[in-house]
């Protein structure tokens, strides 16, 4: 019986012990909120937060205390429904709160009607390898927006025709400059094709699109600004080119990457005659060239990890910018900052008129930025 009686007392405790995880019923621990409508209203315009809670495992959990709303200012208005509303251009942190857990989410409200700069940048992935897409963000490197993705094939230079609302896209593996209505990313066609390669686009002083090419002969192609081919304009061919510009007498000046093993710079007159090698030295892998208002050109070079300055006769004079990783693209604003595209990090870097790195206006990955290959700047409105 004594025996009988210490077995059922075990069973007791041990009936005890297994009941006591019933107890430790899960909590809420923290909240997520999700947007509707993304991170950034257009004023007057609305979009729904939802909340989703998870207990300290993070584990979904149901959320069935009542959820309070909050803004740390006027720039929206906020019904504890999560329905939010810009009300005022600017910043604003919105706090969902459920009992003693809180949440906090960023949102931003422009006006699309004002004038505003955008940054656009191609994303190159991997290289020859997608994943390909354009990107724009907002003149602080926030708010990225993926304009397209479509028939993207290693996309190079972005080249704006406001009057046509049509943005061009050059994208060297298929030989293509594809043509996209620049307001909603929708692919509209080939503005030309069978192109070795093309890379960099300019419009030049007469009017023709200049069109660079890394394959084949490398001359340089003309085109009227409704794809019709109009020449070769250079008598010979620049390999694998990727960077151009006028100076001030209006030579034409284009790079050659040359394998990232010693880059040059040639120099045609304005009739598109050879002038010969304007810079053989001092350089790995230049992309991109862009003249300083005194004269001297701006190099990046992608496989030096510079921005190699020379005068106005092809002379070295210094490195300008260092410590970069794969530098390409450039744009310019107004007050003289510019960007340039930093592929080793997937960031846009600013610098001063100066020279002087100021920020990553984008900052490494914001948008899914992995290699940005040109830098553009669109004015709006």
């Amino acid at each position: 019986m004594k025996k009988l009686s210490i077995f059922l007392s075990f069973l007791l405790v041990i009936t005890l012990n297994c009941g006591s995880d019933d107890g430790d019923a899960s909590e809420l621990a923290s909240l997520n909120i999700e947007s509707s409508n993304g991170l950034r209203l257009d004023l007057g315009e609305m979009t729904t937060l939802s909340v989703k809670g998870f207990d300290a495992g993070n584990e979904p959990f149901n959320v069935v205390e009542t959820i309070s709303w909050s803004a740390n200012n006027a720039n929206v208005s906020i019904d504890q429904n999560g329905i939010v509303t810009g009300v005022s251009v600017g910043d604003v942190v919105v706090t969902a709160t459920v009992g003693t857990i809180s949440q906090s989410i960023d949102l931003s409200v422009w006006d699309s009607t004002a004038p505003r700069t955008e940054i656009w940048v191609s994303d190159a992935g991997a290289s020859s390898n997608p994943r390909y897409q354009i990107l724009k963000y907002d003149e602080n490197g926030r708010n990225p927006e993926v304009f397209t993705t479509q028939n993207l094939a290693w996309p190079q230079d972005i080249l704006f025709m406001e009057e046509d609302e049509v943005v061009l896209i050059s994208n060297l593996n298929s030989g293509t400059i594809d043509r996209y209505n620049i307001n909603t990313g929708a692919f509209i066609d080939s503005f030309a094709a069978g192109i070795d390669g093309p890379t960099r686009m300019k419009i030049g002083a007469d009017n023709l699109l200049y069109v660079l090419q890394w394959n084949g002969d490398g001359k340089v192609l003309r085109y009227q600004l409704d794809g019709t081919f109009v020449d070769e304009f250079t008598n010979i061919g620049v390999s694998e080119s990727i960077g151009m510009d006028w100076d001030g007498e209006g030579n034409l000046y284009v790079s050659s990457f040359n394998g990232g093993s010693g880059g040059s710079v040639r120099k045609f007159d304005p009739s598109g005659n050879d002038l010969g090698l304007f810079i053989n030295s001092n350089l790995v892998g230049p992309t991109n060239i862009w003249f300083r208002s005194n004269g001297d050109m701006m190099v990046n070079d992608w496989s030096g990890g510079v921005v190699a300055r020379f005068n106005s006769s092809g002379s070295f004079l210094r490195n300008s910018i260092t410590g970069l990783n794969r530098p390409e693209g450039v744009a310019f604003f107004p007050n003289g900052d510019f960007l340039i595209g930093n592929g080793g990090t997937g960031s846009v870097k600013m610098y001063g008129s100066n020279n002087a790195f100021i920020s990553d206006l984008v900052v490494s990955g914001e948008g899914g930025l992995v290699n940005p290959n040109a830098v553009v700047l669109r004015k709006v409105n």
